[in-house]
């Protein structure tokens, strides 16, 4: 609604005093064409909700303070530990969309096969609804392409390469489209519409890090893992139980990647050689420390220690099923998948009750 948006601009100017706060389409935004009152109105953007909103809905203030209490003491109980894997496992199949866990609630968040097939049906329809959107605002022609992209992208993540993601593959996408530019478009709009998250492949660990990536070479993961788990058909009782084989490592690092982009923290790949770490960050001094990321408990990680050996950075985080292990002086820190979207706050000085 074009005059609404337009309106925000006297409401900003001739009723200061009354806060508005609107809600609308992202893509409508993006892609209307209309004018925008700039300087008038502050963004915020919205994300699925990251695991920590999900403990808020699911009501669960035991959790939530231990939750909490691990973020501030940087230590854990073996039971509280079990307790939040659960849940995770449980936010692996419902994702983050609100619809998807309102149902869950409604249903009592109840794990058994009657809910699996409501929630999966909930997804399917969004996934449809998502993609009868790209037609309303790209066109019909483009809309088919954008379609194909988006459901390439679930595929390409699942054929992972040495238990790690694969860079984007441009072939078999779009029927007689290959290379970089011609997918380009979608891609770029896809992205802009926070429908996926396309991240740079460093081939050096250097400030500043986008000086190491390419604009043809990067990894795509999508928005949400409910989403991606019924695109891909991944049956939620395998999820439940974390027997889904080698799609471990790409789904946990699409869950990651998410935690962390509704986190606000920016990240690339990295890639040398033979040696590949899922994520690199820079923190606020301008160092630069690597994300290891494991599906399970087993953390060995070659290419983590090939890369400490060479740069040699003063931490570097393996985010995995084991519990919270925040040493001072250890080059290396521990943090689980439930957590990972409170890493700035859990490394902060590294000291309990920080």
């Amino acid at each position: 609604m074009p005059p609404a948006l337009t309106s925000l601009k006297y409401f900003c100017e001739d009723l200061p005093d009354i806060d508005i706060c609107a809600a609308g389409s992202l893509l409508g935004l993006q892609l209307s064409g209309n004018s925008f009152p700039v300087g008038k109105v502050e963004l915020l953007h919205l994300y699925p909700l990251s695991f920590e909103e999900y403990l808020w809905a699911l009501n669960t203030p035991l959790l939530e303070e231990a939750y909490y209490s691990a973020i501030k003491n940087k230590q854990i109980s073996k039971t509280a530990h079990s307790k939040l894997l659960e849940k995770l496992y449980s936010y692996f199949i419902t994702g983050g969309l609100p619809a998807v866990i309102t149902e869950f609630i409604t249903l009592n968040q109840i794990l058994d096969q009657s809910t699996f097939i409501k929630i999966r049906k909930m997804q399917n329809d969004l996934i449809t609804m998502y993609e009868s959107d790209f037609a309303k605002h790209s066109g019909k022609s483009n809309s088919m392409h954008i379609v194909s992209v988006f459901e390439n992208i679930p595929l390409q993540l699942s054929k992972v390469k040495n238990l790690s993601t694969s860079r984007y593959k441009f072939s078999n996408v779009i029927p007689g489209k290959k290379g970089y530019a011609s997918l380009q478009g979608p891609i770029h709009w896809l992205n802009k519409a926070s429908l996926i998250h396309k991240i740079g492949i460093a081939n050096r660990s250097e400030i500043p890090l986008k000086s190491f990536t390419s604009d043809n070479i990067f990894k795509c993961f999508l928005f949400d893992i409910g989403i991606l788990g019924a695109m891909l058909q991944l049956p939620p009782s395998e999820l439940i139980l974390q027997n889904y084989g080698i799609t471990k490592g790409y789904f946990v690092e699409n869950y990651v990647l998410q935690e962390l982009t509704a986190a606000g923290v920016s990240v690339v790949s990295w890639k040398e050689r033979n040696s590949e770490i899922e994520f690199l960050k820079q923190d606020s001094n301008g160092k630069i420390f690597p994300i290891e990321v494991k599906a399970g408990n087993r953390t060995q990680a070659k290419s983590l220690s090939q890369y400490i050996l060479k740069y040699k950075p003063d931490t570097s985080v393996i985010v995995s099923a084991k519990p919270l292990n925040i040493a001072p002086g250890n080059v290396i820190q521990n943090i689980p998948l439930y957590l990972i979207g409170k890493i700035e706050e859990i490394l902060d000085k590294y000291k309990p009750g920080s």
